[in-house]
Parts: structure tokens; C-alpha cells; sequence
């Protein structure tokens, strides 16, 4: 797998300037931004090659490289018990434990030299290679789909959104959908991905930061509402003011509160998207103590934040009422 999974994505697309194998590796990347660390989140594929390369991808770790020379910023994603290295200026090279079992993934975001974005991954069973690959927008390969990539190495977080891939050698498409978040560490090496991780990797989730609505309407409390949330490590505050014209000029009441919350495990919603659980414990209420557990959904799609649709049985007041779909009327717009 070595610079395999399609030469690098064709050496990224755009030439990747150095790297031939000569170099000292580093184990945490360079003076440039480079990051590096086990993933927390899951991966989940679709379609008829998951008869034989399964519907998840375990994933561990992953290697981030901004922006150098002619290279596009991208990330590469091994499986828990591979590595990646770097090697200067700035290629990241996975290196798998076993070469007949395990996958290595290239997603690159788009650049002012190549303007495009795109994957290619390789997933290997029982020695047997299976190739997919897609570009946005579409070149020698399938288009990966409309906003399908949301790559930010700066927070480092990627979410693959409906985003289709091609097999190489047979032309059949996966579907990808799902998001990963990653914590730096100070040495690469497997076995820390997927679903756990240390505090390091608590205090960044995909939330991490403030979001902010619109004058939207809220259907639950049937009024029009203005407000923000910020997520810090595992904690959140809100505030926001309901108003009672859609305008959003009479105002009705305004409320803040505070809280933590706790990221549970991918769901597939009623309409057949993929969501996270996300438990919400209100700690306080417009100033006062207020111990309350709010059992939700969640979809970021690129800088949007989608929560379930709580109107109705599924108000998410109980964890057996958590909301079953998404609310895409009702959104936040990440700062």
C-alpha cells in the first residue's frame, strides 16, 4: 500500500514536488501545519461491493498536510492498526501493518493550482486490492457528488456526505457517509481510532465551535427564533431570543442556558440519512440550576448544523423518544 492507493491520487493530482523515498521520515509533520492523530467516528459504506469490503471502514489513524509547494491540502486515513509517515516537503505515505488486509484513504481538498477535490481508496481483502476513486468536479473519474467532501484540516474534521466513489476495475459505485475528527498526538502508531480515544481527542469533536441561526421558525415552540450554541470540549452554552413575527422584530422572551453533552453512535434516519445520537444534560436555565437530559440527532453537512425533528412522539425527552429524522427546516450556520 506505499504510495499505492493510485500513486498517491496521481502524486495529488498536481505533482507532489519531492518525496522519492529518500528522505527521513518524521513521526508528526513539519513547520508547515501538518497534523496528526487517532480518529474518533465511523465511516460507513453502501452499495453492492459491501458484499466483500464491508459496510464500515475501521478507521485509526490520520495524517493531515496543509498546503506546500504545488500540493493541494489533504489528509490520508489509515486503518487502526496502520501508520502514516511524513516525508518532507510534505508527503504523507501510509504504511500498513498487513498488506493483504486494511485500507489507506486520500481525500485532497481543492487548490488554486488544481481546483479539485477528491478521493481515492484502496481497501485491501485477503490480499485481493479492490480501487475507487471520484473528483469533484468529475475528470478521469465519477463525480464524488455536490458538497459530498467537507475537508478542515484547521479543525480537523472531515464529513463524507452521499459522496460516490467508482471501482476502478469494475466501474461499480460505494456510497461514503460520515464524519471523523482527530486529535494531535505525539507519535504515530495504530490500535488508538475508532469510537474511544483520550481526553486529548474529547476536547475537539465536530461541534467544536459557536454555530448560529437565522431568523428560522421553530415548530416545536411555534414561534421565530435568532440564536447561537458553542460547543468547547465536551461542554455547551446556548442562547437565543424567540420572537412572535416572522421578521424577527417583536420579541417575545429571550433564554440562555448551559450544559454538557455526550456524542453516541451513527443512525440511519427515517429518511435513510445517516445522523449522530447526541445526548444534551442542561445544567442551567436563563441563569438558574436546571439538571435536564435532552436525548437528540444531529448532521453537520459542510457548515451547516441539522438537530432532530422533535415535533411529535419522538420529542426526545426520553432516550426511546430520541427523534427518529432530521429537522431541515431548523439549522445553525457555523461561525
Amino acid at each position: 500500500m506505499k504510495l499505492s492507493i493510485i500513486m498517491l491520487f496521481a502524486l495529488l493530482l498536481t505533482g507532489c514536488g519531492g518525496g522519492g523515498g529518500s528522505n527521513t521520515s518524521t513521526e508528526t509533520g513539519d513547520v508547515t501545519g501538518n497534523s496528526s492523530g487517532s480518529t474518533i467516528g465511523t465511516i460507513t459504506l453502501s452499495g453492492s461491493d459491501t458484499s466483500f469490503v464491508g459496510t464500515q471502514l475501521d478507521t485509526g489513524f490520520i495524517g493531515s498536510s496543509l498546503a506546500a509547494a504545488d500540493q493541494p491540502d489533504y489528509i490520508v486515513i489509515v486503518d487502526k492498526s496502520s501508520t502514516v509517515t511524513f516525508e518532507e516537503p510534505n508527503l504523507l505515505l501510509p504504511m500498513p501493518a498487513d498488506p493483504n488486509n486494511g485500507f489507506g484513504l486520500v481525500v485532497i481538498d481543492d487548490s488554486a493550482d488544481s481546483g479539485i477535490k477528491g478521493i481515492s481508496m484502496s481497501i485491501f481483502v485477503s490480499g485481493v486490492k479492490y480501487n475507487y476513486t471520484c473528483t469533484i468536479p468529475a475528470s478521469t473519474f465519477i463525480n464524488c457528488g455536490a458538497d459530498s467532501i467537507a475537508l478542515d484540516i484547521a479543525n480537523k474534521t472531515i464529513t463524507f456526505n452521499n459522496a460516490t466513489v467508482i471501482n476502478a476495475d469494475t466501474n461499480t459505485i460505494l456510497t461514503m457517509d460520515g464524519s471523523l475528527v482527530w486529535g494531535d498526538t505525539d507519535a504515530v502508531g495504530g490500535g488508538g481510532g475508532g469510537g474511544g480515544g483520550d481526553s486529548d481527542n474529547e476536547a475537539a469533536t465536530e461541534l467544536e465551535g459557536t454555530w448560529r441561526t437565522t431568523c428560522l421558525y421553530d415548530d416545536y415552540w411555534d414561534s421565530y427564533d435568532t440564536g447561537s450554541i458553542t460547543f468547547s470540549g465536551n461542554t455547551f452554552s446556548s442562547s437565543g431570543v424567540e420572537y412572535s413575527d416572522s421578521a424577527c422584530t417583536v420579541i417575545e422572551e429571550s433564554y440562555s442556558s448551559t450544559g454538557t453533552f455526550v456524542i453516541g453512535s451513527f443512525v440511519t434516519t427515517s429518511s435513510g440519512l445517516s445522523a449522530k445520537e447526541i445526548d444534551m444534560t442542561l445544567l442551567t436555565m436563563d441563569g438558574n440550576n436546571f439538571t435536564y437530559t435532552f436525548y437528540n440527532i444531529f448532521r453537520v453537512d459542510s457548515a451547516r448544523l441539522y438537530n432532530g425533528d422533535n415535533d411529535g412522539d419522538y420529542d426526545g425527552n426520553s432516550i426511546d423518544k430520541r427523534p427518529i429524522d432530521l429537522d431541515f427546516s431548523y439549522y445553525y450556520t457555523k461561525d
